[in-house]
């Protein structure tokens, strides 16, 4: 597990809302040999194809750069260039000698790749000919690719899609994206975990798939300490814009939560982080007099923005967190808390966290009752999750790391009284008492992700690109 090296883009702030949308460089493999097959400028129109690549690849992440490969020297002087992207896509339309790829490639072992046999029309007329071979040979280029690929141990996926009929490749670059914000963007843990919380964290010296920054619990106490001014004051009126605030939910809270929140985007601006977690059970947070106070609101927020923070120092289901968010689903951080064997159902809560993505109205904001006897009692959100399809994520280290998912559906329950956001979810697989033995064996921890749609064949995919195991419940 590396220790915080970030070498790509930081998070941006655009807005208030920080979001981190994943950077890709395009790859096209050419050769001049076949320049003479065609009675047209080769090269301008592979040019051609491969901005009309970059424009649709455009609609999911944002492209870094796109180039031709023609020769190793190209290759290798695009090695630096391809250090600071997320993801490579190559883009194969015709046969070219796989080592120019590879060239590039090498220079980045852990890079997710998309390997795209790219068509530039959806049928194959009777007078095909020697130069359509040339020209629409991505069938030929792209086992080229692959194969070297594979021989070299880089992990990527295929997908064949022509110009016009591109959903598959764009659910092939959200898993990309995915798997190489994963990957290649720390996760920042504020504060160690609680003791005794093994599972939350990797083992020490095990192979992880995820960067880290760790800091000091005190880091924020300082941070938020320092906090005055109109960041305060907008930060409030946000809050009181965006939920439905209870009178008893004091001013000082109000105060203190956006406090809060502000030094944490700062602490995400600063590392660069695209995910985290805080452990607020800590002397320097909620063990301090000064401090005193559990800043779930502020991680619910920032959640709800596309930075997804968990509680505990749990660092792991922030991985799983941030997989799902990346892939354009909410994530509500929860545990499952009971069985409800007569109708088949688990039900969800947690102590406080949130994502609004999973509300389907103006969300209640509360003193959060798990924390009555704080200094001061933090606000929280509460709201009942919607019926519909679902899924719960998890990631572990067993000791290898692993995506474990299970489909099945909200079924639309409340529960107003647990003070949180609150739902019920019921296995698709099996009746609960195997289903959810199921999901326990899989190694999972008290900790998982709650989100909308059933997301096994996405994170399976991601899983491949991370070189993590799958596991679908």
């Amino acid at each position: 597990m590396d220790s915080g090296n970030n070498s790509t883009s930081p998070v941006e702030q655009l807005g208030g809302t920080l979001r981190s949308p994943g950077r890709v460089a395009l790859l096209m493999p050419y050769w001049d040999f076949w320049e003479t097959s065609v009675p047209w400028d080769l090269r301008a129109d592979r040019d051609q194809l491969l901005a009309a690549a970059s424009g649709i690849a455009a609609t999911i992440c944002e492209v870094a750069f796109a180039s031709l490969v023609p020769d190793v020297d190209v290759a290798l002087s695009l090695r630096d260039e391809l250090r600071m992207v997320d993801a490579v896509i190559v883009v194969s339309t015709m046969a070219a000698p796989s080592a120019t790829t590879t060239t590039a490639l090498d220079g980045s072992p852990d890079m997710p790749i998309l390997v795209w046999a790219l068509s530039r029309s959806d049928h194959v007329d009777e007078d095909f000919s020697h130069t359509d071979i040339t020209t629409a040979g991505s069938s030929v280029g792209a086992p080229m690719v692959a194969s070297a690929l594979t021989r070299a141990g880089h992990r990527f996926d295929v997908v064949a899609s022509s110009l016009s009929a591109t959903e598959d490749v764009r659910k092939a670059m959200k898993r990309l994206v995915a798997a190489g914000i994963c990957l290649r963007r720390p996760v920042v843990a504020v504060g160690d975990p609680i003791p005794g919380y093994t599972t939350v964290v990797a083992p020490e010296g095990a192979r992880g798939v995820h960067r880290q920054v760790s800091l000091p619990a005190m880091t924020l106490a300082e941070a938020t300490a320092k906090v005055i001014g109109s960041d305060v004051e907008h930060t409030v009126e946000q809050i009181r814009a965006q939920f439905d605030v209870d009178e008893s939910v004091s001013d000082a809270s109000l105060t203190m939560a956006a406090k809060t929140e502000v030094a944490l985007r700062d602490i995400v601006r600063s590392t660069g982080a695209v995910a985290g977690t805080i452990n607020c059970h800590d002397s320097a947070l909620r063990g301090d007099p000064t401090f005193g106070f559990a800043p779930c609101l502020a991680l619910g927020r920032l959640t709800t923005e596309g930075v997804p923070f968990t509680c505990t120092g749990d660092v792991l289901t922030a991985v799983a967190m941030l997989v799902v968010r990346s892939l354009g689903h909410p994530t509500l951080y929860h545990e499952i808390e009971a069985l409800d064997f007569e109708r088949s159902e688990v039900i969800i809560a947690n102590s406080g966290e949130h994502d609004l993505g999973l509300c389907s109205s103006v969300a209640a904001l509360v003193p959060n009752n798990w924390y009555l006897h704080d200094p001061i009692v933090g606000p929280c959100a509460r709201f009942s999750l919607p019926p519909g399809p679902a899924s719960l994520v998890a990631f572990v280290m067993t000791p290898e790391p692993r995506f474990v998912v299970a489909e099945g559906e909200f079924t639309g329950r409340h529960f107003p009284a647990t003070g949180v956001p609150n739902g019920s979810f019921r296995f698709n697989s099996a009746p609960l008492a195997h289903a959810w033995s199921e999901w326990v064996k899989a190694g999972v921890t008290h900790h998982s992700v709650a989100t909308t749609g059933h997301l096994a064949n996405d994170i399976r995919g991601v899983a491949r690109l991370t070189g993590a195991q799958f596991v679908h419940v």
